[in-house]
C-alpha cells in the first residue's frame, strides 16, 4: 500500500514542482517589466483605485499582487507554448526550429541533455504505430534467451551486403524500464527473430513495468476467445451425453419406465397436431 501511494503521489509532486519552477522563472523575468510600469507611474495610478486601496487597508494587497503575478505568469507561459506550437506547424517555422535544435544540440554537455528531452517530446507527439511496426522476440546471448524488440523497418541493403545475409530487419531493443532514452538499434537476421502474439501497447507496457504488467497473473481472464467458445461447446456436449446416460439408467430392466418418462417430456398429440397445422398454414402462405 505504501509503495502504491508513492507511485501515485511522486509523479504529481514532480509535475507541480516543474510548473512552479517555470512560473517562478517567468515571474522573475517579468520583474523589469514591473519596474518599468512603476517608473512611468502606472503602478501608483493602479493603487489609487478604490478596490486596491481597500485591499491595502485590510493588509492583503501584497498577497493579491503575488497571486495576480503568478496568474499573469501562467497566462504568459500558456501563450508562449501556443505560440511555439503554432510556429512549429508552419513550414518556415519548422526550419527555424530545426536550426535552433542544431544550435543547442551542438553545445557540449547541454546538447546531450537537450537531445534526450527532444526525443521524449517527439515520442509524445507521434503514435506508437508511427514509431514501431510490430513486436518481435530476438534470440540473443544464449539460444534459450529472448528479448523483446520493436520492428522499425527492413534492414538497409548495405547492411545485408556487408553481413552476407539475404533477409534482415531493423529492430529497436529497448532497455527497461525507460524505452525512450535507452536501447539498441539492431539489424538482425530474420531467422533469429520470432513472431509474438503481443500488441505494441502490451510490448511498451511490458518494458515500462519490467514485465510485471504482462505476466501470467496480469492476463485478462474474462477475455473471450475462440478457444473459450470451443471449450464451452465441448462441455455442453459432455453434459448432454451424461444426462442421456442418466435417463437410460433410470430403470435399465424396465424399458416401460423409460418410455413413460419420455412420454411425459413430449407434448400431447393434440398440441403436436396444432403445431403441425400451423406449420402447414405457414407453408401455404409462403
Amino acid at each position: 500500500m505504501f509503495f502504491r501511494g508513492v507511485a501515485i503521489i511522486v509523479p504529481v509532486i514532480v509535475t507541480v514542482f516543474l510548473i512552479s519552477v517555470a512560473l517562478s522563472y517567468i515571474g522573475r523575468a517579468l520583474g523589469p517589466f514591473v519596474d518599468l510600469l512603476e517608473y512611468v507611474g502606472l503602478i501608483d495610478t493602479f493603487r489609487q483605485v478604490e478596490l486596491v486601496r481597500f485591499l491595502i487597508d485590510i493588509g492583503i494587497y501584497e498577497y493579491v499582487v503575488d497571486f495576480l503575478a503568478e496568474l499573469i505568469a501562467l497566462v504568459i507561459l500558456l501563450g508562449i507554448v501556443l505560440a511555439v506550437g503554432s510556429v512549429g506547424h508552419n513550414r518556415y517555422g519548422e526550419r527555424v526550429i530545426e536550426v535552433l535544435d542544431m544550435a543547442i544540440a551542438s553545445i557540449p554537455g547541454i546538447g546531450t541533455v537537450y537531445k534526450s528531452f527532444r526525443r521524449m517530446g517527439d515520442v509524445m507527439l507521434t503514435t506508437e504505430d508511427e514509431n514501431f511496426q510490430d513486436v518481435k522476440l530476438v534470440q540473443c546471448l544464449d539460444e534459450d534467451m529472448y528479448v523483446i524488440g520493436f520492428q522499425t523497418s527492413a534492414a538497409p541493403e548495405a547492411v545485408e551486403d556487408a553481413t552476407d545475409h539475404e533477409d534482415m530487419m531493423t529492430l529497436f531493443v529497448p532497455m527497461a524500464p525507460n524505452h525512450v532514452t535507452g536501447g539498441f538499434l539492431t539489424c538482425v537476421p530474420t531467422d533469429r527473430v520470432y513472431d509474438v502474439d503481443m500488441t505494441i501497447e502490451d510490448g511498451v507496457k511490458s518494458i515500462l513495468t519490467s514485465g510485471v504488467a504482462t505476466g501470467k497473473g496480469a492476463a485478462q481472464r474474462d477475455q473471450l476467445t475462440l478457444d473459450n467458445v470451443r471449450n464451452v461447446a465441448q462441455v455442453d456436449r459432455i453434459q448432454d451425453a451424461f444426462a442421456g446416460q442418466q435417463t437410460a439408467a433410470v430403470s435399465p430392466d424396465d424399458p416401460t419406465a423409460v418410455r413413460e418418462e419420455r412420454a411425459d417430456e413430449e407434448p400431447p398429440n393434440e398440441e403436436r397436431g396444432a403445431v403441425d397445422d400451423a406449420d402447414e398454414e405457414l407453408d401455404e402462405l409462403d
